[in-house]
């Protein structure tokens, strides 16, 4: 019985030294300098060199770059990393490099009419707006628009200062509104799964924070449906802008025009319309197809009734320009006035340039194994970290689709074929993924931008050997106790441009303590600031790590 006291009071002693551990210092392993440059470009590969001695100094161990090295500077890069103590980290899996494998959004059933010799698009349901050059106006208050904020306070009619007509409307002192708000908005119709055009143009005079919109979100303003914004300079002349959206399932709509965050000084708009637009960056690939026929359904075909139909200026990330000619064959059966529907697939931006590749298309799998390939060639980096973040066009193609799954289980599928590509070709090296689209406090949710369906579970594609960047800076770190139930080691990614201090990081270590795991921090930059990055160092690793 003693001897079983003993026993029981030993293994106390044990779970309480296990759980010390547990909680006690970090070992903070993984000490990384982000950076994010073309490095393809040698002078930019020679500017990460010069600071690699600084941020051995200051305690780094490890520096993350793009995989695409200049070759020629590759042998100095490892040489210098080397001397200084510092691992090469590899980005790797980003966008596809041909522009065809962007995730693609479906156009359904677009109407043409064969016109001399070609097929003219004509938009099913012309959009009717009213009052979109603000001409129509009581004093202040605009007619047509249903909504519209502190008509006379911080939204005007301008009569004055306008691109086209007699009046535009101005939006100035957003600041003035208790919410900070200055917009104007009105409802219309949409066809479902169809590609639509805004232009508008813009005036700016000294207007802070640059931060004004035109929105297309659904009726009851709960889902947004042109996910692509404009940049305008805090003071510029008129300039055009034109956005370009799917109105994905939605057919009933809201435009706004506005600002919903600003302060001083004043931004114009005039000039504005919305319409039903076609086969503008068509994709071309085999999980984005194109079909064609009569408008009674009868099937038609590339190469025998009509041309080939591409854009040859395909850029997804430009949303406008002027789209392709569909030639009608002579040898086919179609005749001027005949009615035909095409369905294609396009690209589609979010904010003002991001795009993001396909999940599913075998070639994205085999251009990344080649990818790492020459990476390893190159670099023989310590660890790769893949690119798998801000995912938010998912699931729309045909392909996906046709997989039958959620987001959340295609993104897992996903990212666990690309974690074998890794360990295929390197056994030894680390894998590590950015943390977003695998957190259900952060990406991994319902109706996330244009993905289609939920995206919750995505976290269940992460292997145990898959290591997590965790970069939710609202949340500080309050989110790696998930990742740590799940038993994956975690990386803080702290600075983003805006932790001279250290204070932020402090924080994220102060909110982790106790979790098992965290394993390193990296100084994470996106606008190529690297002054304050000893000072952070100190903050989220001490003096005793240099």
């Amino acid at each position: 019985m003693a001897k079983g006291r003993w026993l029981l009071a030993v293994l106390g002693l044990l779970a309480l030294a296990v759980q010390a551990a547990d909680l006690g210092p970090r070992t903070m392993d993984k000490r990384w300098l982000f950076v994010w440059r073309g490095m393809d470009d040698a002078k930019e590969v020679d500017r990460v060199i010069e600071r690699l001695p600084a941020a051995s100094a200051a305690g780094y161990n490890g520096v993350v770059l793009p995989a695409n090295v200049a070759p020629e500077r590759a042998p100095a890069l490892r040489a210098a990393a080397a001397k200084a103590g510092l691992d090469l980290v590899a980005v790797v899996m980003g966008n596809p490099r041909d522009r065809n494998y962007m995730e693609g959004v479906e156009v359904k059933d677009a109407l043409f009419v064969v016109r001399d010799g070609a097929l003219a698009f004509v938009p099913d349901n012309p959009i009717r707006l009213l009052n979109t050059d603000f001409e129509q106006a009581a004093g202040n208050q605009l007619g047509g628009w249903t909504m519209q904020d502190d008509p006379g306070v911080t939204t005007f009619v301008d009569r004055e200062v306008y691109h086209g007509g007699k009046a535009a409307l101005r939006l100035e002192d957003v600041g003035r509104n208790a919410a900070r708000h200055a917009r104007v908005a009105q409802a219309f119709r949409l066809t479902p799964q169809r590609q639509y055009r805004i232009s508008f143009w813009a005036k700016t005079d000294g207007f802070q924070p640059v931060d004004a919109d035109v929105k297309v979100l659904t009726a009851d303003a709960s889902k947004t449906i042109c996910f692509q914004t404009f940049r305008a300079d805090r003071t510029q002349d008129w300039k055009r802008y034109d956005l370009v959206f799917n109105s994905l399932e939605h057919s009933d709509a809201r435009l706004y025009v506005g600002s919903w965050g600003g302060d001083k000084g004043r931004i114009w708009f005039d000039d504005l319309s919305i319409e039903e637009i076609a086969l503008v960056n068509v994709l071309r690939r085999p999980g984005c197809p194109v079909t064609v026929r009569r408008d009674d359904g009868t099937p038609l075909a590339e190469g025998r009734d009509i041309g080939p139909v591409i854009d040859r200026q395909l850029h997804p990330w430009r949303g406008w320009h002027e789209p392709p000619v569909v030639k009608v064959l002579p040898a086919g059966t179609l005749r001027d006035g005949d009615r035909v529907r095409l369905g294609y697939y396009h690209s589609l931006i979010v904010y003002e340039g991001r795009l993001n590749g396909c999940l599913s298309e075998p070639k994205i799998l085999d251009d990344w194994r080649d990818e790492v390939r020459a990476a390893d060639q190159l670099l023989h980096p310590a660890a790769f970290l893949m690119s798998h973040d801000e995912i938010r066009v998912a699931n729309r193609c045909a392909l996906c689709r046709g997989k039958g799954l959620t987001p959340g289980a295609l993104l897992a599928w996903n990212v666990k074929q690309a974690a074998a590509i890794i360990r295929t070709a390197r056994p030894d090296a680390g894998i590590w993924v950015w943390s977003d689209m695998f957190d259900p406090q952060h990406n991994a949710v319902d109706d996330y931008y244009a993905v289609n369906g939920s995206l919750k579970g995505s976290w269940q594609g992460l292997d145990s050997d898959v290591g997590v960047v965790n970069w939710h800076g609202e949340l500080a770190g309050r989110n790696c106790q998930f990742f740590a139930d799940l038993g994956l080691r975690q990386i803080l990614s702290g600075y983003y441009d805006g932790d001279d201090d250290g204070s932020a990081v402090t924080r994220w270590l102060a909110n982790t303590a106790g979790v098992k795991g965290i394993v390193g921090a990296m100084y994470t930059t996106w606008e190529d600031k690297y002054e304050p990055m000893t000072t952070w160092a100190k903050a989220a690793w001490g003096e005793a790590r240099r």
